[in-house]
């Protein structure tokens, strides 16, 4: 076998070089390994015992332990999966308020841009909201639920409102 040894840097001379070292001579006759060796003494008490033979299902219970922890702290961690999916709900539910919000903005522009234009908005709204009346106009005021007292009977309800004559009777010229 060769080694070789690196020579020279930082001298005077500044150069680095590899000089070869001769081959140790080699031994024809083939040497077993110490611990092979038949005539040799059993190892001390204070020698390191051999290692205890681990079994695959170890392996297979420590990576499931390990995944159970990596997978709860992923569920359970303040950034984790059960936070993400509520905030998402709550995206999903600012989003329908920011779209019923828009919707409302808009309808109010639309009445704004009518009030600015059209005489007969302004006209409706302050009807409606101060009550104003033109001079000589009657306005009744009726109680809420009005409606509900005053219905017409059943019998009237259920007859259609345009009846056709019977055949022998008709409109005549």
């Amino acid at each position: 076998m060769r080694f070789e040894r690196i020579v020279g840097g930082k001298g005077a001379s500044g150069v680095a070089g590899v000089k070869r070292l001769p081959a140790a001579p080699r031994l024809e006759e083939s040497r077993p390994l110490p611990e092979l060796r038949p005539d040799t003494p059993a190892p001390a008490s204070g020698a390191r015992p051999d290692a205890p033979h681990v079994k695959p299902t170890s392996y297979i219970a420590v990576s499931l332990l390990f995944s159970v922890v990596v997978f709860a702290f992923f569920l359970l961690s303040p950034g984790g999966f059960l936070k993400v999916r509520e905030q998402r709900n709550q995206l999903a539910k600012m989003q329908v308020a920011v779209a019923q919000l828009d919707a409302d903005n808009r309808k109010l522009e639309a009445e704004v841009a009518a009030l600015k234009s059209d005489p007969q908005a302004v006209e409706k709204i302050a009807r409606e909201t101060l009550n104003l009346v033109k001079p000589g106009e009657i306005v009744l005021i009726l109680p809420e639920g009005w409606q509900a007292r005053v219905k017409p009977p059943e019998s009237e309800a259920a007859a259609p409102a345009t009846a056709t004559p019977p055949l022998g009777e008709g409109p005549r010229p």
